[in-house]
């Protein structure tokens, strides 16, 4: 009777294994793993703690109009600094009027809200004026967005996806000396809560 060939199973024979099995079942890229493949190596990839980097960039100023931001400028308050992708979606329309409309909250705590993608000033302008037409003409964001044309500032800050050439869903709160102290990146389709931005800046305010 024939006998099959028996295999050795040593240790270099299961790693083998296990590794081919891994790269079977490995799931597909999220953004967030495409984001560390995209930082590695970057020097701004773990910038809690550091100095914020410093940006001067067109924007649509918290009345409507077209200006410039600069992060000197809120030297000495509390910064909530939000990325996300880009304009026109959903999500994001809802988060930044959510944070919008409660801007004083965060003004009593000595802190100012900013938005920034790598959209122009102009696509923020006409979606800003898009929202306030399906809104009866008020106003739905009353935040400053930076426009990221660039991608220096993404970049800058460890929050730009290379492939895609856009921010990813990040959150950071800038001390009022501009040092960095929180930086929390979410997936998409993940929402981003007010009420524990805000409680973060409470805490650090104790």
């Amino acid at each position: 009777m024939a006998v099959g060939k028996v295999t050795k199973r040593t240790p270099d024979n299961l790693a083998e294994g296990t590794a081919k099995r891994a790269r079977v079942t490995a799931p597909e890229d999220t953004t967030v793993e495409m984001l560390k493949r995209s930082a590695a190596g970057s020097p701004h990839t773990y910038i809690v703690g550091r100095t914020a980097p410093a940006f001067d960039a067109p924007a649509v100023l918290a009345d409507g109009q077209i200006g410039r931001v600069s992060l000197a400028d809120f030297c000495g308050r509390f910064v909530v600094l939000l990325f996300y992708p880009g304009d026109c979606a959903g999500m994001e329309a809802r988060d930044l009027v959510e944070f919008s409309d409660r801007c004083d909250e965060f003004d009593a705590v000595g802190c100012s809200v900013i938005a920034c993608s790598t959209d122009s000033e102009y696509a923020h302008y006409n979606w800003r004026q898009q929202l306030e037409r399906t809104n009866r003409g008020e106003a739905v964001i009353h935040l400053p967005v930076v426009s990221d044309r660039t991608r220096r500032i993404s970049r800058a800050f460890g929050v730009l996806n290379e492939h895609e050439g856009q921010a990813v869903r990040a959150m950071l709160i800038i001390d009022p000396m501009q040092q960095i102290r929180v930086k929390i990146i979410s997936d998409t389709g993940m929402s981003r809560s007010v009420d524990e931005t805000l409680m973060l800046v409470q805490a650090l305010t104790i």
